[in-house]
């Protein structure tokens, strides 16, 4: 089984590096199977190079950024929201929300989310 995939990486690898041979013939002289058929090899090798892109660069590039994105957000999320200010031009509501009790958005988190002119619900709650 190690041996195969071995083999089949190795194989990847070498067609990868591997150039397209050039044409048999000009082509204004060959026909419509030939030319399919010698185009045909370079497709093959690009093939390889993107399987070879995909696995030994994307993968190990998408894993090292949700890492570090894991960290970050790890990072931010240990410490508490910031103090709430009640700025006039970002608390503005034309009507209420349809849901709940009109002033807590849809993906409201009483935790970072201020209900707009009263602050954070942890605070509301704790002075209660």
């Amino acid at each position: 089984m190690i041996n195969r995939a071995i083999g089949i990486l190795r194989s990847r690898f070498n067609n990868a590096l591997s150039k397209a041979p050039p044409p048999p013939k000009p082509a204004a002289e060959m026909n419509v199977v030939e030319i399919t058929e010698y185009n045909k090899i370079p497709s093959e090798i690009s093939a390889d190079r993107w399987w070879l892109f995909t696995w030994f660069v994307m993968i190990p590039v998408t894993i090292a950024t949700g890492i570090n994105a894991w960290n970050v957000e790890s990072e931010h999320l240990s410490h508490g929201p910031p103090p709430y200010i009640p700025y006039d031009h970002l608390t503005q509501r034309t009507r209420r929300y349809p849901w709940g009790d009109g002033k807590q958005s849809l993906f409201f988190h009483p935790k970072f989310n201020p209900i707009p002119g009263e602050g954070y619900l942890a605070d509301i709650e704790a002075a209660e």
